[in-house]
């Protein structure tokens, strides 16, 4: 055995550097994916509350890193179309009412873990009616999307989620129903030039 060792002692050192090479690539595919695991963004849109027009719209913050919310999005699906229009100032609070510059707006930080109640399904359908939706009334609307436009420290570009959501209208009141299981982050290089098209559109 040790014989055939030392005589074949330069295949086994390069069998060994190749088993060490293995090994350290191994811990390096460990260590990069846990790292980017920690910068990746993930944004939760959900219902909180009833599932009627009352219904709450919470978002939350489940990445490690912390976000700042820089839009926030209404799209509405009627027979005529698709609209889209910024949510994110509270039209709904007279100027007066605000004790503070924050309240105004819910444009601003949201720490990893927390989360913020970003209105009713109400509030943002006269949020939007307050911009230009003001021709249209809940019984028209087949869908709504809410997608938050946020940036982050650890990426230059926009992170995105998205969620929609089906009305379904009954005789007494109109119930929200989720399209997908949870929030859809929006990680393509595409579909986040696309958010970033629209931001501007909204400027």
């Amino acid at each position: 055995m040790w014989d055939w060792v030392s005589e074949n002692s330069g295949i086994v050192q390069a069998t060994m550097a190749a088993i060490t090479a293995l090994v350290w690539m191994v811990y390096l595919h460990i260590l990069v994916s846990g790292l980017r695991r920690q910068r990746r963004t993930e944004i939760l849109i959900h219902l909180g509350g009833a599932r009627d027009l009352s219904a709450r719209i919470l978002v939350s913050n489940l990445g490690f890193e912390p976000v700042y919310i820089l839009e926030i999005m209404l799209s509405v699906m009627t027979a005529q179309g698709e609209r889209i229009r910024s949510v994110a100032d509270r039209t709904e609070i007279a100027r007066e009412q605000h004790q503070t510059p924050r309240e105004a707006t819910l444009q601003g930080p949201l720490k990893s873990g927390d989360s913020v109640d970003i209105g009713s399904v109400t509030n943002l359908l006269d949020r939007a009616r307050y911009e230009s939706f003001d021709n249209i009334e809940p019984e028209d609307i087949r869908e709504v999307e809410v997608t938050i436009a946020a940036l982050t420290a650890a990426d230059s570009r926009i992170a995105a989620a998205t969620r929609r959501f089906s009305m379904k209208h009954g005789d007494e009141k109109t119930c929200l129903v989720p399209k997908n299981l949870y929030a859809k982050q929006i990680r393509s290089t595409w579909r986040r030039r696309q958010i970033e098209q629209r931001l501007k559109e909204l400027l």
